[in-house]
């Protein structure tokens, strides 16, 4: 296979297929790389890590897949290109390499609809995590122009956007799948999505986006905080504006801005707070609307630690004493409701944090020391 491999990236580089990396080129030379691969897998991948031992167990016949790895037996038609980083003088993928967009298509279809779909829990994420990322780099090595390629494309990015979507809330719990990394997922979620904006403004009048206004939609929520939110909205399309997900979106993303940025002359800190706390209140229940679906609901939580703590910091600067004087007035269940959690013990963990503890008053009712 090697002989092989050798053989066609000579005949490639001499077809004008691949770069020679050994001649200079200008930018406007360079060579889009088209894939040949039929498979989900690349044979010389699925030779190469089966002589290594690196069959993974959802690409295991079954009956093996959870036994060590150097004893597994590998099932190729369940074997799925693994993502890589490209290390420094490292050969260019060949032609046999990539997959075109309708095997990735079709490699997205086996990913949810087989393997996540059949598993008991979460325990595949890190599988499909993997090779969803294998799936857009392929994509874009290969720079899809055509316009059913590009359709292809989107279909992808959408789907995949829609897994870190939900793996980041199912995931987030103190039973997550092993080698489960938060911050990895978020950061894929935000790479899907640059993608798939980026698709979207390159294959606009060319192709119908069903989904535009759905992930536009998500996109303002991932990026709460994005200081030139509303610069970019202005440049979407005014249907895709006026959409009612992007709209219920765009009143979230106020509503937790304001909580941060309490605007004009407000010398009392309990006028800051009285304005403050409309805004987390609004946020909450535009949240909890019915007008906000399970992932709009999924992309919003990834902010609501942030309003959380603007939500803790707005009761210290209006509530804190002075001179020895405290309030004894926010309780558990009051907290828990100004804070949205589902249980006071998680309260409780959230305030302890931050260094605050809780005291008991005469009554029985536990509040929060906020001169603690």
């Amino acid at each position: 296979l090697r002989t092989a491999r050798d053989r066609e990236r000579t005949e490639a580089i001499a077809a004008g297929k691949l770069a020679d990396p050994n001649k200079r080129r200008r930018l406007s030379e360079a060579i889009v790389v088209v894939g040949t691969c039929e498979d989900m897998c690349p044979e010389f991948e699925r030779v190469q890590r089966t002589a290594q031992n690196d069959v993974w167990a959802e690409e295991a016949d079954p009956a093996t897949a959870d036994l060590d790895t150097s004893q597994r037996i590998p099932d190729e038609t369940r074997m799925v290109k693994r993502y890589k980083r490209a290390a420094a003088g490292e050969d260019e993928q060949l032609p046999s390499d990539l997959r075109p967009a309708h095997v990735l298509k079709q490699t997205c279809d086996y990913l949810f609809h087989d393997v996540l779909r059949n598993a008991p829990d979460w325990s595949v994420h890190p599988f499909i995590w993997n090779r969803t990322r294998a799936i857009r780099n392929d994509f874009s090595i290969q720079q899809f122009a055509k316009p059913a390629e590009l359709s292809l494309a989107i279909e992808c990015f959408e789907r995949i956007a829609r897994f870190h979507l939900l793996s980041l809330h199912q995931c987030s719990v103190p039973d997550a799948p092993d080698k489960y990394d938060y911050q990895q997922d978020r950061e894929q979620l935000d790479r899907t999505l640059v993608s798939l904006m980026q698709y979207y403004d390159d294959s606009r009048g060319r192709i119908l986006l069903p989904n535009e206004a759905e992930f536009r939609a998500y996109s303002i929520l991932f990026q709460l905080q994005s200081s030139d939110l509303e610069d970019r909205v202005q440049a979407w399309p005014r249907e895709v504006v006026d959409n009612q997900r992007v709209q219920i979106a765009l009143k979230i993303a106020s509503a937790a801005g304001n909580t941060e940025d309490l605007h004009g002359p407000m010398p009392r800190h309990m006028t800051r707070y009285v304005i403050a706390q409309q805004h987390w209140q609004r946020f909450w229940e535009l949240v909890r609307s019915r007008s906000v679906s399970y992932l709009m609901g999924c992309a919003a939580e990834l902010h609501f630690q942030l309003v959380r703590r603007l939500v803790l910091n707005s009761l210290l600067v209006a509530f804190r004493a002075s001179k020895g004087r405290q309030t004894t007035d926010w309780t558990l269940e009051e907290l828990c409701e100004v804070l949205n959690f589902d249980s006071e013990d998680d309260v409780i963990d959230f305030c302890q944090h931050y260094g605050f503890e809780f005291r008991q008053r005469e009554d029985g009712l536990q509040y929060i020391d906020l001169n603690s």
